[in-house]
Formats: structure tokens, sequence, C-alpha cells
């Protein structure tokens, strides 16, 4: 991976996501917070230092309270000191830990943090509260939607044509219904608060990436439900008809992406 050497141009990593752990590094070169905080804190740290080239967080961001996205979510916190952002509900669902400050969050108010600035907006999926983000930075902004079931007007509008996008593209339908898995749990992940298959991937791509999409990322891939292979040729259709030509990647567990530096 190639490490921040730019100061000021919002750059992210999809350090690894799957339904073990998720977690995404942004950073402008300066400021750097975490999107989630579901994978090992010594993987984490890790890829903090090798990424920025500092062992600092500014802060930590939580979707919802689901623990592939919160299982390290206080030792992190404690390790780099950094404020965690919250929803109120998912502040109270997770309780109070000594020396953990905790800011709370609410849908469409942006915070800023460093040079990044943040809004959370509420996503369909089955949390308590569960939030999308949009980050923007110096030279770009990004949109982040791990888990969701569906898309409405908001959520389109607000992604897109921005420089960066982490999609989620959970499953092949076709894999999912001729899978192992119990009838009940297929239901619970096709239903609209579940998660967004390949295919829905594929039809919110088409109606968001525009001329200043540069990376787009699909995580959440199922292990059992899904191919990287699958997930990339299904979204390629939508950015072949777009017109337009930002690069593609997919993510995998506890496996960086590359670093990518959304700023021209």
């Amino acid at each position: 991976m190639e490490k921040t050497v730019e100061i000021g141009g919002l750059s992210f990593c999809v350090l690894g996501s799957s339904s073990s752990g998720n977690c995404t590094l942004v950073t402008d070169g300066i400021t750097t917070i975490l999107m989630d905080a579901g994978l090992p804190v010594k993987y984490t740290a890790s890829r903090v230092l090798e990424l920025t080239d500092r062992e600092e967080i500014s802060g930590i961001f939580i979707s919802h309270e689901h623990s592939d996205h919160t299982r390290n979510l206080f030792p992190l916190a404690k390790r780099y000191r950094a404020p965690v952002y919250l929803s109120p509900p998912v502040s109270w669902y997770l309780g109070e830990k000594d020396g953990v400050t905790v800011v709370e969050i609410r849908d469409g108010a942006a915070v800023t943090v460093g040079g990044l600035k943040v809004t959370p907006f509420i996503v369909p999926h089955d949390a308590i509260d569960p939030f999308g983000f949009i980050i923007e930075g110096k030279g770009g902004s990004m949109g982040l939607v791990t888990d969701l079931g569906g898309v409405d007007e908001r959520i389109t509008e607000l992604l897109r044509d921005r420089e960066g996008l982490v999609i989620e593209s959970n499953h092949d339908d076709e894999m999912l219904q001729n899978g192992r898995y119990p009838t009940y749990l297929k239901r619970r992940i096709m239903d609209e608060k579940g998660h967004l298959s390949n295919n829905q991937c594929k039809a919110l791509l088409t109606n968001i990436v525009g001329p200043r999409t540069r990376d787009i990322v699909l995580v959440h891939l199922s292990e059992e439900n899904n191919d990287p292979l699958l997930a990339i040729e299904t979204s390629l259709e939508a950015i072949r008809s777009s017109g337009y030509g930002p690069e593609l990647h997919v993510s995998y567990p506890q496996n960086p992406t590359e670093l990518y530096r959304l700023y021209r």
C-alpha cells in the first residue's frame, strides 16, 4: 500500500469489510478518522501507522450497533484517546466506558473533525439507528453505505457524483436463494431493511456515478452468497452505461484496499 505523502487531500482505504468486521480509514494527511471499528485492534493499528505514518486517530464514527461494526470500538478509542461519534440510541445500547468520550450525532447534522466534515444520514437496515455517511475534505468528498436494504431518493441524491463511493454489494440473488441459509435468514437479508444485492448495487450506481466519480469500492460481500468477480461484473454494467470512467474495486475481510486519493 502507498502511504499518505501529500497533506490536505481527501483519501480513503477500506481496511476490511465482511460480516465478521468492517472498518474504513479516511484521512486528509493531517486528520484521520475511522468509520466503524469491527476489525482487530492490532490489525487496525498497524494499518493506521502504515497508511498515515502516525499513531493518531481524531475520531471514530459508528454506522450502527451490530458487532461487525463495533466489536473493537472501545479498545480502539482508548488506544488513540479518540472521541466516539454515535447516535443517541446506539450510545445507550453500547453503554458507557470509562475514559471514552462520546459525541452524539444525528441524521443530517454535520460534524467537523479537523479538516473533515462528516454528515450522517439514516438508511434502511435492521438496526437501532443505522447511518450512512458523507465525508467531505479538501479536494473531494465520498459517500459510505455499508449496510442497507434499499435506497430512496434522498440517499440517491446524497451519494450522487461523489469522488469516492463505498457501497454495499452483499449478495447475488440466485446464490442466496439456492444457498444453504435457512428461509428466515434469506428473507431477512432480502428484506427492505436487510442488505443490498449485486443487482440493487448496480441500480444505485446507475443513478449516482457522475463525471467527478473516481473510485468505487464494493463492500460487505457475503462469503457464502456472493463472489467478488460476480459483484464486480454486475457493477461494471452500471459504470459502462454511465459513460464515465471511475475505477471499481472490491473489499475483502482483513485485507486492505489501496489508499485511494480523491483529489486532483
